[in-house]
C-alpha cells in the first residue's frame, strides 16, 4: 500500500466517523467508490472531498443547545434580562399602587413613574415570567423555548419605544446626557441587544434542526 492509499483510507474511516447517522449509508458508498478509483492521487482527492462533505452534513444537523456551555450561558442571559424587568416591575407597581409607605428609594425616578401607565408595569411583569420560564424550556431544550424568549423580548422592547416617545419621561434627554457623558455607555444596551437576537437565532435554529434519533 502506497502513502497516499494510506492517506486515502485514513481520511475516508475519519469522513465515516464524522457523518451523522442519517448519512452513514452514504458514507459507506463514498468509501466503495473510492476503492474503483485506480488513480492514487485522485483517490486522495476523493477522500478529502467525502471529509468535507461529513463535516458539512455534521455541522448541517448540530444543536445550539447540544453544547451545555452555549446552553447555560444563553439560560443565564435570559435570567438576567428577567431579572432586570420584574426588578423594574416591582418598583414600578410599588409606587404606582402605593404598596410601601417608606420614603421610595429612587426620587430621581419619580417623574418617569408619575406618567408611566399602570399596564406598563403590569406588561413588563408579565414578560418577566416569560422570560423566567423561558430558562426552563432552554434547559429543557424545548421548541416553545423560541416562541418564550421572542415574545416578551419584544413587548419589552415596545414599553421601551413607547416610554422614548413620551417627552415628559424625559428617556431620551437621559439616553442623550449618557450618550455625551461617553458614547461607550452605549456599548452595553447594544450588546445586550445583539446578544438576545443572537439567542433567538440560536433557537429558531435549534428548531430547524431535527433532534438526533
Amino acid at each position: 500500500m502506497t502513502r497516499y492509499q494510506y492517506l486515502s483510507r485514513q481520511l475516508i474511516r475519519l469522513a465515516m466517523r464524522v457523518a451523522p447517522c442519517e448519512r452513514q449509508a452514504w458514507a459507506q458508498a463514498m468509501s466503495a467508490e473510492m476503492d474503483a478509483i485506480p488513480s492514487d492521487l485522485e483517490a486522495l482527492s476523493w477522500a478529502l472531498g467525502c471529509l468535507q462533505a461529513s463535516c458539512h452534513w455534521r455541522l448541517k444537523s448540530m444543536r445550539p443547545t447540544d453544547f451545555w456551555l452555549v446552553r447555560w450561558s444563553m439560560a443565564l442571559w435570559v435570567a438576567l434580562v428577567a431579572c432586570d424587568a420584574l426588578a423594574y416591575a416591582g418598583f414600578t407597581l410599588n409606587y404606582k399602587l402605593g404598596l410601601s409607605t417608606a420614603q421610595y428609594p429612587y426620587p430621581l425616578n419619580i417623574r418617569l413613574l408619575g406618567v408611566t401607565p399602570l399596564w406598563d408595569p403590569i406588561l413588563t411583569l408579565i414578560a418577566g415570567v416569560m422570560l423566567l420560564l423561558a430558562v426552563i424550556l432552554i434547559f429543557r431544550r424545548k421548541s416553545a423555548a423560541l416562541a418564550a424568549v421572542a415574545t416578551p423580548f419584544v413587548v419589552l422592547l415596545l414599553l421601551f419605544a413607547i416610554r422614548v416617545s413620551r417627552p415628559e419621561s424625559h428617556v431620551m434627554q437621559s439616553l442623550s446626557a449618557m450618550y455625551q457623558e461617553s458614547p461607550f455607555e452605549m456599548i452595553w444596551p447594544a450588546a445586550g441587544f445583539t446578544i438576545t437576537i443572537l439567542i433567538c437565532f440560536a433557537l429558531w435554529r435549534d428548531r430547524q434542526t431535527p433532534a438526533p434519533r
